[in-house]
């Protein structure tokens, strides 16, 4: 735990800090309101040897004799000997054993001084108990120390300093009291959030979602409280959000330079980690760039594409793959052909079969075929093993993760699960980050070059790195994947046809390469 760590997770938790410091103050001000308002009187007396003889020796030696009787006068004054008459005398309504607990006789280091201090809530009679105890305590010590001779005692006691009416309180100390409380409650939120984040073991930064999954993001997607009510991003939208699906299209397609992804598994290690959301949001970014997109909804447990694209999900996969309906029947053009949405379909008994089977993987040839990619949201991984049978058949899956949510157990057995069954993790992407993160910025638009340059150029280096990573492991089976999903004689349409819109297409790629080179530069 370093001093980045520390003044890091004090800055994310600056809200618990300060409510803490609220309550220690608070604390602090009822302490002042209800604790009683005391003063405290002091006198001081001086010890000496009544004796006339100025003899060096005698002199020397009644010296002495004071520093040693000096500390048992002080165990005197708060005796009922010295305490009972002032009680009397000044008709006080308490006892002597009361009173000791108010007066404090104290002898300074290598001094023959007295030191007396008496508190109370009155003032005055603050004043009067201590010069009434002094007085009463030389008297007992003349009584204490007279010999049985009659003679005079050797020692006396002389008030050097009468007490006087105090005019400040002593207790309670309110802006000492403001103040520690203040600190102790800086301390006990510091604590507290320094332990909250021990215990917490979510995702929260791109490095744990490296250091779990060996996958760099490909993409961080900001927090966005309007996702709720409008999930879906849009050519016209320019936030935070839908610029970094931008930038995860552009990194999906430079996660393989040489075979860059078409068909695509969208999956989570658990639910609600926004896996659906943000298969619909890839698979309109892509089609917005002038791609032929299709969107699976191969979620077949609980769907939930049909929900967001406002889409009638009781015909669809099920019914192809059980052999009911044709492909073409079965499809839906989104929006004016924006997107093209093979829905869910029936719930079957046995969705892991039915997406494992021959039926399965010959549906994706076919789509291979007509579409540039193919977009596939699966159930998440942990709970059943349908997107891990998915990616086998697909050219990878992209991990979807979310900041404060995904556990980091889970992350790990997520990935730990699809290279159980040889399947290609082609990246990962951390959800719901908050704006203002860990020193992350995620504020984009074109009024703003300088700050939308920086997550681009993330972006990049993110993809660079990713796809170093992949490569050695991946080239078996991306040579013999390529083999089957992009045969020569199975070029997609879009590139056969002139009158398609790759003029469109083309211009958006020059434009994510542009960014990708100058980032790779700096």
């Amino acid at each position: 735990m370093d001093l980045t760590y520390v003044l890091t997770t004090l800055r994310r938790a600056w809200w618990l800090l300060a409510l803490a410091a609220v309550l220690g103050a608070g604390a602090a001000a009822v302490v002042n309101a209800t604790s009683a308002v005391t003063y405290q009187a002091q006198v001081q007396q001086f010890v000496s040897i009544a004796n006339d003889n100025s003899d060096q020796n005698n002199i020397l030696s009644g010296s002495q004799f004071t520093l040693q009787r000096v500390k048992s006068y002080t165990q005197v004054a708060t005796s009922g000997q010295v305490l009972d008459p002032v009680i009397q005398g000044l008709k006080l309504p308490t006892t002597a054993d009361e009173l000791a607990g108010h007066v404090t006789a104290t002898n300074p280091l290598d001094t023959v001084l007295i030191e007396i201090a008496v508190t109370d809530t009155d003032p005055v009679r603050a004043a009067d108990i201590a010069n009434a105890v002094a007085k009463r305590l030389s008297t007992v010590v003349q009584d204490i120390e007279s010999p049985q001779s009659g003679a005079p005692a050797p020692v006396k006691l002389t008030t050097t300093q009468p007490a006087t009416v105090p005019t400040t309180p002593v207790s309670p100390r309110r802006t000492l009291n403001l103040a520690l409380g203040l600190l102790v409650g800086l301390a006990a939120g510091a604590g507290g959030a320094l332990l909250r984040e021990q215990l917490n073991t979510t995702v929260k930064t791109p490095d744990d979602v490296e250091a779990l999954t060996g996958s760099v993001p490909l993409g961080l997607v900001p927090f966005d409280s309007a996702a709720k009510t409008q999930p879906l991003v849009t050519a016209d939208h320019g936030d935070g959000r839908a610029e970094a699906f931008r930038t995860l299209r552009t990194n999906l397609r430079f996660a393989d330079v040489d075979h860059p992804p078409r068909s695509i598994v969208i999956t989570s290690p658990m639910p609600g980690e926004g896996k659906s959301v943000s298969a619909c949001n890839i698979a309109l970014t892509l089609a917005l760039a002038g791609s032929r997109v299709v969107l699976i909804e191969a979620d077949l447990r609980k769907p939930r594409v049909g929900e967001y694209l406002g889409l009638d999900s009781g015909v669809g996969l099920t019914n192809v793959l059980a052999g009911q309906h044709a492909l073409a029947d079965v499809l839906v053009q989104w929006r004016r052909q924006t997107l093209t949405v093979l829905p869910a379909g029936p719930v079957p008994p046995n969705p892991s079969e039915l997406l494992g089977s021959q039926h399965m993987e010959n549906l994706l040839k076919t789509l291979l075929g007509d579409f540039d990619y193919i977009i596939i949201d699966s159930p998440p991984l942990l709970p059943v093993t349908d997107a891990a049978v998915l990616a086998t058949l697909t050219d990878g899956a992209l991990l979807i993760t979310r900041h404060g949510r995904s556990s980091r157990d889970d992350v790990e057995q997520a990935a730990h699960a699809l290279d159980a069954v040889n399947a290609r993790l082609l990246g990962t992407v951390l959800n719901g980050i908050p704006l203002r993160g860990r020193g992350y910025s995620y504020r984009y638009g074109s009024t703003d070059e300088s700050r939308a340059a920086t997550p681009r150029r993330t972006a990049a280096r993110t993809a660079a790195r990713t796809a170093a990573r992949t490569a050695a492991r991946t080239a078996a089976r991306t040579t013999a994947r390529t083999t089957t999903a992009s045969p020569p004689d199975r070029e997609p349409a879009a590139r056969r046809r002139p009158g398609n819109r790759e003029p469109a297409r083309h211009k958006d790629f020059e434009f994510d390469l542009r960014s990708y080179l100058e980032s790779a530069r700096d």
